[in-house]
């Protein structure tokens, strides 16, 4: 597994990237967050953002690369992946 962090400015557009039709197109787990739906997501990134008026990228985006022979076997488990990622990288506090 390798994982990639980077500080984007554009935090509607990941979102609605990673939820489309083909890609993800399903929420794996949340934090602090109520919505299922890009439409929903949106608003409550922006409302916590507002607070960052000086900031340029306000939003995180990681990604984590499985290895092409491990996808089978993680598959199953991408959620805990994701929790124990968040956890690790101290984020649990935040969306």
């Amino acid at each position: 597994m390798i994982a990639k962090g980077k500080a984007i400015a554009h935090g509607a557009n990941a979102i609605r990237y990673v939820m489309r039709e083909g890609k993800l197109d399903r929420l794996l787990a949340s934090n602090l967050i109520e919505g299922r739906t890009p439409e929903e997501i949106i608003p409550e990134f922006k409302m916590v953002a507002q607070g960052h008026e000086r900031c340029t990228n306000r939003y995180l985006r990681f990604e984590i690369g499985i290895a092409p022979a491990d996808e089978e076997r993680v598959r199953g488990s991408l959620r805990e992946l994701a929790t124990l990622f968040a956890q690790e990288m101290k984020l649990e506090n935040h969306q």
